[in-house]
């Protein structure tokens, strides 16, 4: 009884491939014979094998993979040529005897009749003939000029187990499930390419002076890739007994210089951490479908190495961590994706902090701040937290396809964290001996959670079931806090549902001691306590790290730093500026905040003040601001502000609120509602163009709606003032915004309708503008003034009212105007414009148009207009900075 139920719970299926493939790189196809063994060790007899038929998934605008694209928004696909698409089209499905079989074909998986049963202990070979119409690279198949990468690519087994048939297609979000097994393949293709393939290469020979043919052997394996280039160069390294070979192309020479430094270091590490690499080989390949991924043997890099950041040897390794939590550790990656992007992602979080220390930067100059790994991964699981977007980890991956942070977090970050609170909870000898055992049970199995699960409290000792659950199956948190502190007394708690035992460090006179925290409320009885740190050690994932310690930690750093999560920071900026009427302007500005508070990323109590002097003119200018949430939720945000300015003969003082509402980081419709009312009083023109300013006060109340949705937005804007404060300003502003950057119709055009009208008397200051915004945000007022050459109107442009930069210099304002803003091709350093509209100038309606070209670096960008309704080449060029309006 005891054999015959270890026999119906330890079963797996076994397969086997024999492919001989043609690679035509004239008409990019690949036509190939396979047959396909299929071992039954299950107790079940089976009528109807399914397989794999990933190509498919690049056939037309209605695969389930299109759908999904369209729910992220990502439009490359759906708007290629017919020609640019792929599939595979199944010729002849067969048995041995040469009869054949029947088969539906259901988008990406195909079911084969048997024509009599499979039983237990027996198996079937199958033969089918193909032909691969190969993509450009969209995901992961595809080719770019003359370079293929040829992954899942031939029919492949579903897997079978005790759920059944995992008959998963080809997501947009999600990976792949296989059978181990043994694959031959063979492959032709012209004689110029070199191969780089799963396995080993046993046989390369010509087939006549034009083609040569490569043969691939592969154990225990449930996948096969190939990557082929007419360019490639091989570098070879050995590590413990394994070859690593680095496939690059010439010109990316210079860029992959390190990889194989990054691929040993990976390797020897990985063989200690978790258990020796069992293949001969192990290939690191340059590749072009962007980022990177994994396969048996090899894995495929996008670009190369830049000299800012450590992104590349981050894939590298990352992928190379694959090779046991994917490759050997054969788990469903589209079900529990966690355990192998979970366990790789710590896996990445570890090699960083065991290579370069526990603040590893992901930046390699000493003159960024530091950036640790861990930092982004902390970042990514705050972000999705706070604003309530959580769901458990154990959500299928394609289910994530429309808030793809999500997924980031769930799959990688959280994980990733929480593996590493395991660690230090657990310690670390026996966290390594978890992660040993795993490995060295489960290789060339397809181990579940459960299994996980199991494996750790059978090593620890504990019983883990409870955290395992909350981690796995909700969205709980564990948020730890110093509830109340005296000199004898501290009362700990945990905000969170999600109990997370952790270490508490108490000082007293002269002695520290370091206690466990086992309980959702605890109170600990000491003489004199002088200072209480929660989790010292940084382990545990929590939102809130603040009220972790006592006395509150506190910092003051320089503006180029990263919010802590622990720590509330003081930024200090020096300030030194000139312009002829302040002459040498020297000043300091602080800011402060609780983390960051900016649309989707929660903060608190973010403040502002800045002090200037100008020598010249003995002019002292302040500036304040504030800033903090109220509603911190799914979907909606909502925060009050305060700020204001004394300084260059103007107060302006504004208070109000802002409404976030939408789901960061998805396609959903995305809006902000501001409402506020702001204190102008002018008192001179010393530091403004008198032409473009009105002298006085007014009370100005306003409220802006933006609409952001797919590359779009709609903005209406209503701002006006009673005469109560001045006799001679009463006045209502409408404007109304459109902007689109076009996807389909004339791609990379960028199309912007504005029309304004003001109703009443309003002062100059306030009145719509041809050219531009007359003021924008913090940074123009810190930095331009308006006055003279580098003022708004004459050479510097706010991308506001008119935007018609033609007109930079005339200085015409109006109350009312339409007009319509184009440029092309959006996203390239060189563009050209063209404006044209209506503005009623006194009595009527006068028409203007411009044109010229613009040319873009980065957030900068220089306008040389060549023409408007006036004249040949008019009176100003123009520097612009995107963004501008952003301040702190």
């Amino acid at each position: 009884m005891t054999f015959l139920l270890l026999f119906l719970l330890n079963w797996q299926q076994r397969v086997a491939y024999k492919i001989s493939g043609k690679l035509d790189i004239d008409n990019h196809t690949l036509s190939a014979t396979e047959y396909l063994t299929y071992y039954n060790y299950s107790p079940v007899i089976l009528e109807t094998l399914y397989l794999h038929l990933y190509a498919n998934a690049y056939r037309d605008n209605n695969t389930t993979f299109a759908r999904e694209l369209k729910k992220m928004g990502s439009y490359k696909f759906l708007r290629a040529k017919r020609s640019a698409r792929g599939g595979i089209d199944i010729i002849s499905v067969t048995n041995t005897q040469g009869d054949s079989l029947d088969y539906e074909i259901d988008e990406t998986i195909m079911a084969v009749i048997l024509d009599k049963p499979l039983p237990n202990g027996d198996s079937i070979v199958l033969k089918i003939e193909s032909i691969l119409k190969i993509p450009q690279i969209f995901s992961r198949l595809g080719y770019k000029g003359r370079h293929y990468e040829i992954v899942q690519w031939y029919p492949k087994f579903c897997v079978f187990d005790e759920k059944g048939w995992h008959k998963q297609g080809y997501h947009a979000i999600g990976e792949f499930y296989g059978e181990f097994g043994d694959f031959e393949v063979t492959i032709e293709l012209p004689r110029e390419y070199v191969v780089a393939g799963t396995g080993l290469v046993f046989d390369s020979s010509l087939v006549d002076e034009n083609w040569k043919r490569v043969r691939f052997s592969a154990e225990n394996v449930h996948d096969f890739a190939l990557v082929c280039d007419p360019d490639f160069e091989i570098e070879k390294r050995e590590i413990d007994g394994i070859i690593v070979e680095i496939y690059y192309t010439k010109r990316f020479k210079k860029e992959w210089k390190r990889a194989g430094d990054y691929a040993v270091d990976a390797v020897s590490r990985y063989n200690r951490w978790f258990g020796i690499y069992p293949y001969k080989k192990l290939s690191v390949v340059q590749g072009y479908g962007g980022g990177g991924m994994e396969y048996p043997n090899l894995v495929i890099v996008g670009g190369g190495e830049d000299n800012i950041t450590r992104q590349f040897e981050l894939i590298i390794i990352h992928d190379i961590a694959h090779q046991w939590f994917y490759g050997i550790l054969g788990s469903n990656e589209m079900d529990e994706a966690w355990l192998d992007e979970g366990l790789t992602s710590y896996t990445e979080q570890r090699y960083f902090i065991d290579k370069y220390g526990i603040n590893n930067s992901f930046f390699k100059s000493n003159l960024i701040p530091e950036l640790p790994h861990i930092y982004i991964n902390k970042f990514l699981y705050y972000v999705t937290l706070t604003n309530q977007m959580e769901r458990p980890i154990l959500t299928p991956a394609s289910d994530f396809v429309e808030e793809p942070i999500v997924y980031q977090s769930a799959v990688y970050s959280k994980p990733a964290l929480f593996l590493r609170y395991l660690e230090g909870y657990l310690g670390s000898a026996t966290f390594d001996s978890i992660l040993r055992t795993y490995f060295e049970e489960f290789k060339f199995c397809h181990p579940k959670t459960e299994d996980f699960v199991k494996i750790c409290e059978e090593v620890s000792g504990k019983d883990l079931k409870q955290f395992f659950f909350d981690f796995l199956h909700t969205t709980k948190y564990c948020d730890w806090y110093i509830k109340e502190i005296t000199k004898k007394r501290v009362i700990v708690e945990n905000r969170g549902e999600f109990l997370l035992p952790t270490e508490m460090l108490i000082q007293t006179d002269g002695t520290a001691q370091l206690l466990r925290i086992e309980k959702q409320i605890d109170t600990f009885n000491f003489a004199n306590v002088k200072k209480v740190s929660i989790d010292p050690y940084n382990y545990t994932p929590e939102p809130d790290r603040w009220n972790n310690f006592s006395p509150r930690r506190f910092a003051i750093k320089p503006v180029l730093a990263w919010p802590s999560f622990d720590t509330y920071q003081v930024y200090f900026l020096p300030y030194l500026w000139y312009d002829s009427d302040d002459g040498f302007t020297p000043g300091i500005y602080l800011a402060g905040a609780q983390f960051i508070d900016a649309d989707f990323i929660k903060g608190k109590n973010q403040w502002l003040v800045g002090y200037t002097y100008g020598t010249k003119s003995h002019h002292h200018n302040y500036n304040f601001g504030y800033q903090t949430p109220l509603v911190f939720k799914r979907g909606n945000r909502l925060r009050i502000f305060f700020k204001g300015s004394n300084g260059n003969d103007e107060m302006r003082y504004q208070m109000g609120l802002a409404n976030d509402r939408g789901i960061p980081f998805t396609t959903k419709p995305m809006r902000n509602l501001k409402t506020f009312i702001t204190y102008n009083n002018l008192k001179s023109f010393a530091y403004v163009d008198s032409v473009d300013w009105s002298k006085g006060r007014y009370l100005l109340f306003q409220n802006q709606l933006i609409c952001n949705s797919n590359h779009c937005s709609v903005v209406l804007n209503l701002r006006g003032t009673g005469n109560f404060l001045n006799e001679e300003w009463n006045f209502l502003r409408v404007d109304w915004e459109f902007e689109k950057k076009s996807k389909f119709f004339l791609p990379r055009l960028y199309l912007r309708t504005f029309a304004s009208k003001i109703f009443g008397s309003a002062p100059l200051q306030e009145r719509i503008f041809l050219s531009g915004g007359l003021r924008q945000s913090f940074i123009t007022d810190l930095f331009f003034g308006q006055k003279g050459y580098t003022s708004p109107q004459e050479h510097i442009h706010i991308k506001q009212d008119g935007n018609m930069p033609g007109y930079q210099g005339y200085h015409i304002k109006t109350d009312g105007l339409f007009c319509i803003n184009l440029e092309l091709p959006e996203g390239f350093p060189l563009r050209l414009f063209g404006d044209f509209g209506y503005y009623y100038d006194t009595a009527r309606w006068q028409n203007c148009y411009d044109a010229g070209g613009k040319l873009v670096f980065g957030p900068v960008y220089f306008i040389l207009p060549i023409i408007n309704a006036e004249k040949f080449f008019p009176k100003n060029w123009s520097i612009g900075i995107s963004g501008m309006a952003v301040g702190f």
